[in-house]
């Protein structure tokens, strides 16, 4: 994916597609999937994006029933033969962008399948107890304006999730996402809700200035109904942080050399946990090779360990304009930060595995040892346990698998006018202002426009 990623930083997406059809799918048909999805959604393509994304979403699916057989290989080798499986909320972000491309087509009923579907996998992961990094209010808050015009109810319950999410997490929810709920609180009748959101952040008449612009251009606000359409313009901005491989060395002392060779599997996984939680914590960070010399320790342990890196955004701040509106834009979802809390919850048990899994090869590769002193003499042996160690350093090699084609951020701007066409425009700071075109916007009704900058 490096190349892939510098072309995409040059904005070209034909030679991305063709380094990652360069790359091949090899196992990673899931993937690959993703990553030509995104891909062809950019080159607006969007119904070969949403075959991709079709085929990642089943085989997700296809995943919760584990291949027992490469789970045991990988306790040898590397997680590498495992199937590539999506963390954190890029299972989101399929529905995501299959509802954009269902809009590129002017496939309502298509979009609203994939909103709904969303919603289900959101619900999902809240009953089963998941972290909070797989709950953004970002998506309960897009799947309600995406739902409103088919359903307000399921809508305004979207709406409500979202704005609980900002609040657990002390954010003040978007000014506009205030709007809708009081908007929709009082089109369906809830009063008492009305009350609790008023008690919450006063009136409407309170709060900020909304982003809006009446018909005409100017002012706060108008009513979204007969008079006005808007526009939901989404910047997605750079790239998202990769994994990276980083070599590490743990220390294995002869006292607990003495100890592993009478233990069984049990205690070997005891051990490499208790070591995993002193890497977590730092203990090894400044352990080198040159530790082999030491008399008290029997062996310095390679290892390759997954660290997750840093993204890479295009822009701080954006401003979009419609017509002879204007707003600024807000980051509502920050996926590199998202997805870093995602890894990160898993390191320890990646940590604890690798280490099994070194600790495994080393007791392999000091029977081995052994052996072939008893067979040999002690060159015999030196030779046999120098080729074993090569053959465990070469087979061990970190996970750093991900969807790295996503952007690192995600920015909404929404903008009330009145029904027609309009040249909507986006300034960004180094890259100038950028038109993309005009847009039609209909009473009553929201548009929605997705735009990428690398």
């Amino acid at each position: 994916m490096g190349g892939v990623r510098e072309a995409l930083l040059h904005n070209d997406l034909d030679e991305a597609r063709a380094r990652l059809a360069d790359a091949g799918r090899g196992t990673d048909d899931l993937l690959f999937a993703l990553e030509d999805g995104l891909l062809l959604h950019y080159a607006g393509d969007p119904e070969l994006s949403n075959a991709r994304f079709e085929f990642a979403e089943q085989r997700v699916d296809e995943l919760y029933t584990k291949s027992v057989a490469r789970a045991a290989i990988s306790l040898v080798t590397s997680d590498l033969v495992l199937k590539f499986e999506p963390r954190g909320i890029d299972n989101f972000l399929i529905n995501y962008y299959r509802a954009l491309n269902y809009m590129q087509l002017d496939d309502e009923p298509g979009a609203l399948v994939e909103w709904r579907k969303l919603n289900s996998k959101l619900q999902f992961s809240r009953q089963q107890g998941d972290a909070r990094y797989l709950d953004p209010p970002f998506f309960d808050y897009l799947a309600g304006l995406g739902l409103e015009a088919d359903d307000p109810n399921e809508a305004y319950v979207s709406m409500r999730l979202a704005e609980a999410g900002y609040r657990v997490r002390g954010i003040a929810p978007p000014v506009e996402l205030l709007d809708d709920l009081f908007r929709l609180a009082g089109d369906l009748g809830f009063e008492d809700h009305l009350e609790m959101y008023r008690g919450r952040y006063g009136v409407p008449a309170d709060l900020e200035p909304l982003s809006y612009s009446e018909p005409g251009g100017g002012g706060a606000g108008g009513e979204f109904g007969a008079r006005t359409g808007e526009v939901v313009v989404l910047l997605e901005d750079g790239l998202v942080a990769p994994i990276e491989e980083v070599r590490a060395y743990i220390p294995i002392t002869e006292e607990r050399a003495s100890a592993l060779e009478g233990s069984d599997r049990e205690d070997r996984f005891d051990l490499a946990l208790s070591l995993a939680e002193d890497y977590e914590r730092g203990r090894y960070r400044d352990v080198t090779r040159r530790h082999a010399k030491r008399r008290e320790i029997a062996y310095v342990m390679p290892l390759s360990l997954p660290a997750y890196g840093r993204g890479d955004p295009a822009f701080d701040w954006a401003e979009v304009i419609v017509g002879d509106a204007s707003a600024d834009a807000r980051v509502l979802l920050e996926v590199s930060a998202l997805q870093r809390a995602a890894f990160e919850d898993a390191l320890l048990g990646i940590y604890a595995k690798t280490i099994a899994r070194a600790l495994v090869k080393w007791f392999a590769a000091a029977k081995l040892e052994e052996e072939a002193e008893e067979e040999g003499g002690d060159t015999a042996g030196d030779i046999v346990g120098a080729l074993a160690n090569v053959i465990n350093v070469a087979t061990e090699r970190a996970d750093t698998r991900a969807w790295l084609g996503l952007p690192d951020r995600i920015w909404m701007v929404r903008v009330r006018v009145a029904p027609g066409i309009h040249e909507l425009r986006v300034r960004l700071p180094e890259f100038g202002e950028q038109s993309l075109g005009p847009v039609e916007v209909k009473a009553g009704s929201r548009t929605f426009v997705s735009f990428r900058v690398f």
